[in-house]
């Protein structure tokens, strides 16, 4: 009960504050946040360092994705930053600073950016067919250029590795798709069994788990159940990659560090969050999301109920071949022997939703669910809708 009465009033405030902000996003947006990021690099030691031979600190942003569910704009930065595109054709700025920091200097910078999210299809829960086994695709269906292109064995995705305990994620896609041809329900059999298999973490470590390792320790954060879904669906010639971005949570605030305190992190109202992208056809690409959208009794809505299905999640980059997981680990692990120390904090706030979206009451109520409870209420929502849809199928089949 406390908990209720809690959430109303949390509702209530959240309500008005939305009414306070509207009028602030353009037309054809839903909602709008401002991010904000800094880094502050210090050298506690007695010579030079180069910022670009690490990527924990090098003077590099994501400058995000602009897609058909998102548009954000850098709005301010500490230095000049040049826009450019990465390997996996994600755009990021490079920061116009000298790189080499001396003994005891310290280099910080700054990025604000505005983000504007879209109401797509999807987010109104318009699936176009319905996400359903009978409305999908066969495998064979998948275009053989993306095949091509996204179930190779690359990055920390090592599928074709020698070693045994690639050989057991291999044998585990296998075992799982069988010989299903429906393109949904085979990954549906894949998503059942990491969801009832692999735990999250108790606690944080320093080490990013490679897919393989994850399916030995049977546990795994957001990453590294995606990569690990990433591997099994590659396996069985369903195209799969990674997919980063942040999620606004209202009354969130984490701190924490790594590498013996050699980088902390303070995050406000937001989380750092990853899923895997699937293509699925018709529908074609798909998140599927472990740790935030996974439920045991529907397994699709690691899909419908996913974080980048929400008003509340920035995409920011995508991994394709990338190992980021080497690069990160070895970085941290070299960042440990240094005398080099980074504090990185980064917030979201939201500033409202488009005056198109405020002709009604129930208009805000939906708004304030979408942004502050985004992967609660879809959840609550999805699995009422589909019990619903299966009570009027069965009903059907008597009549």
């Amino acid at each position: 009960m406390r908990f209720v009465v809690a959430l109303l009033f949390t509702l209530i405030l959240l309500a008005n504050q939305t009414r306070a902000m509207g009028g602030t996003i353009p037309a054809g947006y839903y909602t709008g946040y401002d991010l904000s990021f800094s880094v502050k690099v210090v050298n506690e030691g007695s010579s030079r360092i180069d910022l670009t031979s690490n990527a924990l600190t090098d003077p590099v942003t994501f400058l995000f994705l602009n897609n058909t569910s998102q548009t954000v704009i850098l709005t301010s930065s500490s230095h000049k930053v040049a826009a450019t595109i990465d390997e996996e054709e994600n755009p990021v700025g490079i920061f116009q600073v000298d790189t080499n920091l001396g003994q005891g200097q310290i280099l910080v910078l700054e990025a604000n950016f505005r983000a504007l999210t879209r109401l797509t299809s999807t987010r109104r829960f318009e699936w176009i067919p319905p996400l359903e086994y009978p409305s999908s695709g066969l495998v064979r269906d998948i275009p053989g250029e993306l095949i091509k292109k996204y179930c190779i064995s690359a990055g920390p995705w090592r599928i074709n590795d020698a070693d045994p305990s690639w050989s057991s994620v291999r044998k585990l896609a296998l075992k799982l798709a069988g010989n299903e041809t429906n393109a949904l329900k085979a990954v549906s059999r894949l998503i059942e069994w990491v969801g009832e298999n692999i735990k999250y973490p108790s606690s944080r470590k320093d080490r990013i788990l490679f897919p393989n390792e994850t399916l030995t320790a049977l546990e795994g954060d957001s990453d590294e159940q995606a990569n690990l879904i990433i591997s099994l669906c590659r396996t069985v010639g369903i195209p799969a990659h990674l997919q980063c971005g942040y999620t606004y949570y209202p009354s969130r605030e984490e701190k924490w560090s790594r590498y013996d305190g050699h980088i902390s992190f303070q995050l406000d109202r937001m989380r750092r969050h990853a899923w895997a992208m699937v293509y699925i056809p018709p529908w074609g690409w798909l998140p599927v999301d472990m740790t935030i959208g996974y439920s045991k009794e529907e397994p699709l809505q690691a899909i419908q109920a996913a974080a980048a299905q929400t008003l509340g999640t920035v995409i920011s980059n995508n991994y394709f071949v990338k190992d980021y997981v080497s690069e990160v680990n070895r970085d941290g692990e070299q960042l440990r022997r240094t005398a080099v120390r980074i504090e990185q904090r980064a917030s979201m706030k939201p500033i409202g939703i488009s005056s198109e979206y405020q002709a009604s009451d129930a208009a805000t109520l939906t708004t304030v669910l979408l942004i502050g409870f985004g992967a609660v209420i879809l959840t609550v929502y999805v699995i009422a809708r589909s019990r619903t849809r299966n009570r009027l199928r069965a009903q059907l089949q008597k009549a």
